[in-house]
């Protein structure tokens, strides 16, 4: 129930950004030009230009999250062959004893 009412939430919220865009591209139809300091970029609307930087700071942030993500991952497994490699030597452990107590009654 809780996922569906968050897509809707969702959705709402991303066609509202997407009809502001839309709004903004229509009311800014002017050409602008970038100049950096060693580049000028060509003449272009102000929407375009917006689209873009949001474009570019979105594949930013998917690669800087990506990074972050596949060392998480890396540091899950290693973790994980760490508590495999424990676990086999408490069993191992246990069964030794197990072992002892065994001979020990037997005598």
């Amino acid at each position: 129930m809780l996922k569906w009412f968050s897509r809707v939430i969702f959705a709402i919220v991303l066609i509202f950004f997407l009809l502001v865009g839309i709004f903004f591209a229509v009311r800014n139809p002017q050409p602008v030009s970038l100049d950096l300091i060693f580049w000028q970029a060509p003449e272009f609307s102000v929407s375009l230009y917006l689209l873009l930087a949001f474009a570019l700071g979105a594949i930013v942030a998917i690669v800087a999250s990506s990074i972050v993500l596949l060392k998480a991952e890396n540091h899950v497994r290693v973790l994980s062959r760490r508590c495999t490699s424990a676990q086999k030597e408490l069993d191992s452990l246990r069964k030794a004893t197990l072992t002892k107590d065994l001979e020990i009654d037997r005598e």
